[in-house]
């Protein structure tokens, strides 16, 4: 199946800069024989691997919608409890609920079907009272499902894809924004917790502004757009992997 997502990523990505996603064409990117992609493209489980993207695609506009449109949002800023009909609503906001919010941000995609994903991967909890309450402004799909391969897939490929630009340009101004930030002589054992949560509160903070500023611009009407975001990520070196790494270029380099 990662295979499979590798694939479909690299014909999505020869699809939008124009070229025809064929076969050969997409082997050159993944390095997958040929034979094997024309399998790939023709087996059922294609049908299996686009809904779960068209899953994780609605499935975080609604979260963003919920947090940031002003129809869904209460006094200090809070997010609204929601009923699944805005008409069900007594003492709120009238024509207010999650399926006039799923059919605003993802118009076609069934309102049942994407309440039942968020509750079911923790993002939304369900009250009890007819009501549903957002608890998460991201969407994390669960351990290897074809939702979180795929989402796997695109990140590997979107970072991999910044790096391979920054290596062959030459220009500054060119080059995609990209930064590392470490301790020059390691961190204590017993400080890995703190850092640890000290990310995940900076690093919300920064993602929800920068979605912020996206969410105000990105208007699903609009025309000759491109797709852009950002994504971080908090690393551990694995002293292994750094010791033979270190010996496979030393042994390269004696050749």
């Amino acid at each position: 199946m990662l295979q499979d997502a590798y694939v479909h990523v690299a014909s999505r990505q020869l699809a939008n800069s124009g070229r025809e996603p064929t076969p050969d064409a997409i082997a050159v990117m993944t390095e997958v024989g040929a034979d094997e992609i024309r399998e790939l493209l023709e087996s059922p489980d294609d049908a299996k691997l686009g809904e779960a993207e068209r899953k994780i695609t609605a499935a975080a506009r609604v979260l963003v919608g919920w947090h940031t449109d002003r129809d869904y949002i209460g006094p200090y800023g809070l997010v609204r409890d929601l009923p699944f009909l805005g008409s069900a609503g007594q003492g709120k906001k009238n024509g207010v609920g999650f399926t006039e919010l799923a059919q605003r941000y993802c118009a076609g995609y069934p309102p049942q079907v994407l309440l039942d994903e968020l509750v079911r991967t923790g993002c939304v909890q369900d009250l009890g009272n007819a009501y549903f309450r957002a608890l998460t402004r991201s969407y994390v799909p669960e351990q290897l499902s074809a939702e979180s391969i795929r989402r796997f897939a695109h990140v590997i490929h979107n970072v991999t894809e910044t790096l391979e630009i920054n290596l062959r340009t030459s220009v500054d101004g060119a080059r995609r924004i990209e930064r590392t930030v470490f301790a020059d002589y390691g961190l204590k054992r017993s400080d890995l917790e703190a850092f640890d949560l000290y990310l995940r509160e900076r690093g919300q903070i920064f993602a929800d502004d920068v979605d912020n500023w996206l969410s105000a611009r990105s208007v699903q009407t609009m025309e000759n757009t491109i797709q852009t975001g950002i994504g971080f990520y908090h690393y551990i070196v694995n002293q292994e992997d750094e010791q033979s790494f270190g010996k496979a270029l030393r042994l390269e380099g004696e050749k």
